[in-house]
């Protein structure tokens, strides 16, 4: 089910709870999390990197009336390992998921995904990657 996203009880990431009102309320939700179009997707990556906030992944959906399609997918945490300098982790890891969605903008109907954690974050985001 989407809805507008708000986040009275819901348990949100880092890189969530610093976005713009203005920027979330473009956004659909899907359970505990965000749905964003392009140009927001776009916009959270770069507070993400500003905000040494690493994005692990990508998911890419077409909004229908009964809830997402996935379209596409992109996991850089899969090839980008993390070598001890969290500083170079972010900027790397950011680059690649800036670059993804540049190569994967979609139109009207459609919306992004974004996976990602803090230093701080980053052991329980892996744990639930890797149950997934």
């Amino acid at each position: 089910m989407l809805v507008r996203y708000a986040f009275d009880g819901v348990h949100v990431g880092e890189l969530e709870g610093i976005l713009s009102d203005e920027l979330k309320n473009g956004a659909l939700a899907s359970g505990n999390e965000l749905v964003l179009p392009y140009a927001q997707a776009l916009a959270a990556i770069m507070i993400a990197t500003n905000h040494q906030i690493a994005v692990l992944g990508l998911e890419a959906f077409q909004v229908e009336k009964d809830g997402l399609r996935t379209l596409q997918l992109a996991d850089g945490s899969s090839y980008v390992p993390f070598a001890g300098d969290w500083g170079e982790y972010v900027a790397r890891l950011n680059a690649e998921a800036e670059r993804w969605l540049k190569e994967h903008r979609l139109g009207e109907n459609h919306g992004y995904i974004l996976t990602s954690a803090s230093e701080r974050e980053l052991p329980a985001a892996k744990t639930r990657i890797d149950k997934a």
